[in-house]
């Protein structure tokens, strides 16, 4: 018998000399979505514009939330272990910070914060949440654990030589105690041959991101143990509170808040946060891609009266971008400025056919010539060049449509009542779905503005020259005007039709003029003297006495003073008629712009099913007609409301219960189920059959566990049903 033979079968191991390497390259899979359209036109668009737009998003996170994390890490850095550990004794530092109601975006927020400590402080930072604190020793096992040998899941790119080189302790081991021992063998090396060379006093970090989730009692204990050990162990803990501050009060006692020195920081609220997302980078004329205010409207919705995610609100945004790009090659059109001429001459004879079918080419071939009719139907050529020149105007549109609504919320959002809205993004929703300066609200608003005092207009004046300002310096440095404007009395504005850039630059101007106009004019108004003497006059010589109807005219006409328009009235009113014509100009609805929805996403009821969900709905056309998500052929139905004995178990009970009434006897219903199951056996032979009853168990369980039925108190023998 050979060696490796026996008489019970088993595997033999023979090592080869192969040694497995401790990091194995993992090769990152293609998404399968990525792979099949990857070089698809309308893919590539899409990709770039959202890379963009992350792009912008992180610099805008980052420009928000730095100055809170910098407040908030110069605090941990702030206690220095050689002096202030020593001076307050059982005091533990902490840092509460509120961040409002946006679970959701909480864990970037925090994980910037853990990196910024990890770079500018110290290496050793635990973050424990809620479900990791069910105990005490769960707690202490965590935050021990993370201290001691990091935290990679956190921080997957973290250097390994941040991480020293220690053995790995079971979970159970993880107790202040060996914490005490690890720090003092790494960070209290106090040997006179090594006191120069001693790696400095490193502050441990503990952060529980979901305050209001703990328990309170586990809390305290965790504290008071902190506090027995703060003499010897640097800790400082930061609180992640999204209520308010008393939270934190209500949930410790006094002898447990007297052991916390507590300092607040207050991060943006998330509408805040959200306000300056939409305003500036989806509501400029740099944005590639551009929603109509139906859609906005409903994604400002979905985050005001649901979750108040900014996180969720992006991923909306890309939703509508894929739904707005899938399968179209001719929104490939929906790009930047630069890339117009070579994008149009890709374009393929059907795909120019399809936007000649679009809604909007058709006014603009109605206002043309025979001639030039025919060619942008059988000359390709004329057609690209006619559509790359459109496409310019409907960018240089977009340039003045958005600089004109910053311009009118800068002017209206002081204003009482708020008839248009306090933000840009109220506004916006309002230009693209009407004319609004043929609206009653922006009339009381024009009106408004029209009564305001010098002080007050001069200072609208300068807010809507800061917005016109930004404007002109994302597209090109804007230069101080080398001559100061004349002040005249006369002057005439004429608004250019001419849009883009350089119908900013005239508003620039016309702006200052009237601002330094404004300024410097003469609040007071001139009355005539000539007609006040002869009144006077007539009242001496013609008023005969006895004749009080007379004199009751002579004195209701010296009251009549005839008042002359001071400057600055004068100024206002030629003011007010300008910004007149210059939204009547800028402000036109994007649908009547030529191809706008190349540019433009308006389908809300697509977006509105996967973004809105109905589970209810759902629900019930699954369990109704489930050929509708199966797709399979066994599960076909003639009609929605009869029942087959191939649908699943759960289908059939569900369709079963509809037809009872409020209760519901257990045992009607199982023989209804197993006479749709077996309909040609007798009775006792399906009540004989323990898998039937199983089945049968099992789905009306199913339909409890979502909701459709609870078991009554009333008849033990019966369950109440909960839909009608």
């Amino acid at each position: 018998m050979e060696s490796t033979t026996s008489v019970s079968k088993g595997v033999f191991l023979f090592p080869n000399g192969f040694k497995r390497t401790k990091h194995l390259k993992k090769k990152s899979k293609q998404p399968l979505f990525e792979s099949i359209f990857k070089k698809e036109p309308w893919y590539m668009t899409f990709k770039s514009n959202w890379n963009i737009i992350e792009h912008q998003l992180k610099e805008l996170h980052e420009q928000t939330y730095s100055a809170m994390l910098n407040d908030v890490v110069n605090y941990v850095k702030s206690f220095d272990q050689t002096c202030l550990y020593d001076s307050i004794e059982g005091i533990i530092p902490s840092a509460t910070l509120l961040t409002g109601v946006n679970q959701p975006d909480h864990v970037n927020q925090f994980l910037a914060l853990i990196h910024k400590i990890r770079e500018d402080v110290t290496p050793h930072v635990a973050m424990i949440s809620s479900q990791d604190a069910q105990t005490v020793k769960h707690m202490v096992e965590s935050a021990v654990s993370q201290l001691i040998h990091g935290q990679e899941y956190l921080d997957d790119s973290a250097d390994e030589s941040m991480i020293e080189p220690t053995v790995r302790l079971k979970k159970s081991q993880c107790t202040m105690r060996s914490l005490l021992n690890w720090y003092q063998s790494t960070h209290m090396n106090t040997s006179p041959k090594k006191l120069k060379h001693a790696p400095p006093k490193k502050i441990l970090v503990i952060i529980m991101p979901d305050f209001e989730s703990f328990n309170c009692n586990i809390l305290q204990d965790f504290v008071m143990i902190i506090s027995s050990y703060i003499s010897s162990l640097p800790i400082v803990l930061i609180f992640g509170v999204a209520t308010s501050v008393s939270a934190l009060h209500k949930s410790f006692p006094y002898h447990v808040s007297s052991k916390l020195l507590i300092k607040v920081f207050h991060s943006h609220p998330s509408h805040v946060y959200m306000n300056q997302v939409v305003e500036n980078i989806f509501l400029t004329h740099t944005s590639p891609f551009h929603l109509s205010g139906r859609a906005l409207e409903l994604l400002t919705d979905v985050f005001l009266f649901y979750d108040f995610s900014v996180t969720g609100l992006v991923q909306s945004v890309k939703y509508c971008m894929m739904e707005h790009y899938y399968g179209d090659n001719i929104k490939t059109l929906c790009c930047n400025r630069e890339k117009i001429e070579e994008t149009v001459s890709k374009l393929k004879s059907d795909e120019l056919e399809n936007i000649r079918q679009l809604l909007s080419f058709r006014p603009f071939l109605e206002v043309q010539d025979c001639e030039t009719k025919i060619g942008l139907f059988e000359d390709d050529n004329f057609f690209r060049e006619i559509l790359s020149k459109e496409m310019h105007k409907l960018h240089d549109y977009l340039h003045s449509f958005y600089l004109c609504v910053h311009m009118l919320s800068a002017l209206v959002k002081d204003l009482p009542k708020n008839l248009l809205g306090k933000t840009v993004r109220e506004i916006y929703t309002k230009c693209t779905t009407e004319h609004i300066t043929e609206t009653q609200p922006y009339r009381e608003c024009m009106q408004l503005i029209g009564f305001q005092s010098q002080i007050k207009m001069a200072e609208s004046i300068k807010n809507a020259l800061k917005e016109v300002n930004s404007v002109l310096q994302t597209s090109s440095p804007v230069k101080p005007l080398r001559s100061t404007p004349s002040k005249t009395n006369t002057i005439s504005v004429k608004v250019s039709n001419d849009l883009g850039q350089d119908f900013a630059k005239l508003i620039r101007i016309h702006l200052l003029t009237f601002l330094r106009q404004i300024e410097s004019a003469n609040n007071e108004g001139l009355i005539l003297g000539n007609a006040n003497e002869e009144q006077e006059h007539d009242l001496d010589t013609d008023v005969a006495p006895g004749n009080r109807y007379k004199l009751k005219e002579k004195l209701l006409k010296a009251t009549r003073v005839e008042r002359v328009q001071s400057e600055f009235e004068m100024v206002r009113s030629r003011f007010m008629s300008y910004l007149g014509e210059v939204f009547a100009r800028g402000l036109q609805p994007p649908r009547t712009q030529t191809f706008h929805e190349l540019l433009f996403f308006s389908d809300v009821a697509s977006v509105k099913k996967q973004i809105v969900g109905s589970p209810r709905g759902a629900l019930h056309l699954a369990l109704n007609n489930p050929v509708h998500y199966l797709q399979c052929s066994c599960c076909h139905l003639p009609s929605p409301e009869s029942i087959s004995e191939w649908l699943p178990d759960v289908s059939i009970a569900y369709k079963l219960h509809r037809e009872c009434g409020k209760h519901i006897n257990l045992y009607d219903w199982l023989q209804a189920f197993a006479a749709v199951l077996r309909p040609d056996e007798e009775d006792e032979e399906r009540f004989q059959d323990a898998s039937l009853q199983a089945r049968f168990t099992r789905a009306v369980a199913e339909l409890q566990f979502l909701g459709f039925i609870k078991s009554s108190k009333r008849k033990t023998d019966h369950v109440m049903r909960l839909t009608w």
